[in-house]
């Protein structure tokens, strides 16, 4: 028993010895290592050469010539990075260099092997406060050059054969606080972007890029990220998937395809897209023509295809205002040309007040007349085709209605080819000379409706034929809509009814006020209707005064008629009229009437003193 408790307590004993030992050989060798990483390794380390090898590799990796002021730091533990200050990346010709970007400081980490055999390779960069600067010439070309291990990646993107060039290590890229200036020198347009941050993961040229980053636009925080399989395939003009997505409180879109970025780029998958105020998003893109507050949301879903000068959207569902559609959109853009649109879209319920107010630009301030600013029209070319189950313009109702709309050189036209309104056919066309400032033209015609409803949508008040019959209206101005008058407006309106009423018209009543000699208010009379088998009225529109050349209602026994002036512009009434008996044996009762609708003033002719 006593020796097996020996043999224990030996057995102990040597633990501990080989217990305090390794703790001692850990001491030692955490020593070493901490001299090492601390001391020794950065005599072994050239600062001069990593930051010569730092500019190369920058200068190679961008295409842009490198320059690092002063010595860079190195940090050892727990794991090597170098940190870079102020460098700058210039190009064109070193006599007159153009500078591209610069940065308060770029970190990466670097091979501790490659560095101590001086050749160091660098991975992982860490970006702060860079600033990019890329601008697009006029002939096209970009500021910035192509890297030459990107273009030999590039040029070997479909090769079977291995090209080294793509596996050039890049690693994951970090930005804080970034800026990106873009100039336009074909559009003339300047933007900037700022406080960028984020990552981009490429391990190298032939791997997957995946970016997620925000930044600060136009005072709006935005989000973008973009996902491609095959870059190289991408940027050699070869097709490769796609998903990218720009998430911000005006605008949001998202896109899921495939796609490229040739010199003659092209891109097809499903586009969503949703803006929720239109005039919110003009605004935040800096649009010289606002448009009114109360434009409402947009939202689109749709396959798209679309190339360097066109866009053709295929199964579209488009809302705009809450006004719902589907069909097929073309728009295609050329230099120095306006855009132009074609397309059909089939509407369920279509708001025709909230759609036109949607492409109505406001006034401009200057304008104290109130009309709307027609310019954009000289900025567009559209060639649409439209139907909709059931259109409304306040309190008018229209269904099963096909249009077209046109604009093309600052002329535009609305053409209702077919539609239904209270019962009957309905057509008509809306027309713009000039973006409006050559006038326009309306014409429409509606044809066997029951008119009553017409004539309580248009809000006409007193005495009416109503019934069962035909509209037709032609107006025509040559003045500019923003100085437009009613006096300028000419033309012709027809109207023709068959089995109504006259409303508000009592025939006896107002005959036996007549016979009485004197003046009285066509209210007097107005307790009643005076039913007729047709009626038929011609006005012609000129110079603010509407001539009644004929006022024809034929009743049961007795036909009411009037001629005469209407200046429509003060509201007032010249008319002459007369009711004539069938029987010709019998005498009509003739009247004029003065003051104004539909409070009219009737002077029977015994009533008007003689000249003298």
């Amino acid at each position: 028993m006593k020796q097996f408790l020996d043999i224990a307590s030996i057995k102990a004993g040597l633990r501990k010895l080989l217990l305090s030992r390794t703790l001692a050989w850990l001491a030692i060798s955490a020593l070493v290592l901490t001299v090492l990483f601390k001391v020794a390794l950065p005599l072994f380390v050239s600062t001069a050469s990593v930051k010569l090898n730092m500019e190369r590799a920058l200068s190679s990796w961008t295409g842009a010539r490198a320059s690092i002021v002063g010595d860079p730091d190195i940090r050892f533990w727990p794991h090597p990075v170098l940190t870079l200050h102020t460098v700058t990346f210039e190009g064109g010709d070193t006599a007159s260099p153009e500078l591209l970007a610069k940065a308060d400081a770029i970190a990466a980490g670097f091979d501790l092997l490659a560095a101590l055999r001086g050749t160091p390779v660098f991975y992982d960069f860490r970006l702060l406060n860079p600033v990019f600067k890329i601008e697009r010439r006029i002939d096209g070309s970009l500021n910035w050059r192509r890297a030459g291990w990107m273009a030999d990646a590039v040029a070997n993107a479909s090769s079977k054969a291995p090209s080294s060039a793509r596996n050039t290590p890049i690693g994951d890229i970090e930005i804080e606080n970034g800026t990106l200036e873009l100039t336009d020198r074909i559009t003339a347009g300047a933007y900037r972007v700022t406080n960028v941050s984020g990552s981009i993961q490429w391990p190298a040229p032939a791997a997957r890029i995946s970016a997620s980053l925000s930044a600060l636009m136009n005072g709006e925080k935005v989000e973008w990220s973009f996902v491609c399989d095959e870059p190289m395939m991408l940027l050699s003009g070869q097709n490769s998937a796609i998903q990218t997505s720009f998430a911000s409180a005006p605008l949001s879109f998202s896109f899921d395809g495939t796609g490229n970025a040739s010199a003659h780029p092209f891109a097809s998958g499903q586009l969503q897209l949703t803006a929720n105020s239109l005039p919110t998003l003009m605004s935040w893109h800096g649009a010289a023509t606002p448009l009114p507050p109360s434009t409402g949301t947009i939202s689109i879903d749709t396959g798209v295809t679309m190339s360097a000068e066109t866009l053709k959207m295929d199964n579209l569902s488009l809302s705009l205002n809450g006004t719902s559609a589907t069909g097929v959109l073309d728009v295609a853009w050329r230099q120095q040309r306006s855009p132009r649109i074609n397309g059909t879209l089939a509407f369920e319920r279509l708001d025709l007040t909230s759609l036109l107010a949607s492409f109505r630009p406001v006034h401009p301030a200057s304008n104290s007349t109130g009309a709307p600013d027609m310019s954009f029209l000289k900025r567009i070319n559209l060639d649409l085709r439209l139907s909709a189950e059931e259109a409304s313009y306040g309190a008018i109702v229209f269904t099963d209605i096909a249009a077209g709309v046109i604009a093309n050189n600052g002329r535009a036209s609305l053409d209702i080819g077919d539609g239904t309104y209270s019962g009957g056919s309905f057509s008509g066309r809306i027309a713009l000379a000039k973006d409006g400032a050559d006038g326009g033209q309306l014409q429409f015609s509606l044809k066997n409706a029951n008119l009553t409803p017409v004539a309580a949508g248009l809000g006409l008040q007193g005495p009416l034929p109503l019934g069962r019959g035909m509209l037709s209206v032609d107006l025509a101005t040559t003045e500019p809509l923003s100085a437009m008058t009613m006096g300028g407006v000419s033309g012709e309106i027809r109207y023709s009814a068959v089995n109504g009423a006259l409303t508000n018209f009592n025939g006896p009543e107002f005959e036996r006020l007549a016979a009485q000699g004197g003046f009285f208010n066509i209210n007097q009379a107005g307790d009643g209707s005076f039913a007729f088998t047709t009626a038929e009225i011609v006005a012609k529109l000129r110079r603010g005064v509407a001539e009644l050349t004929k006022a024809d209602i034929r009743g049961e026994g007795r036909t009411l008629s009037l001629a005469g002036l209407i200046p429509y512009r003060s509201g007032s009434l010249a008319l002459a009229g007369a009711i004539r008996p069938d029987d010709t044996t019998l005498p009509p009762v003739r009247f004029f009437v003065g003051g104004s609708w539909p409070n009219a003033i009737i002077s029977p002719l015994a009533a008007i003193p003689a000249p003298q």
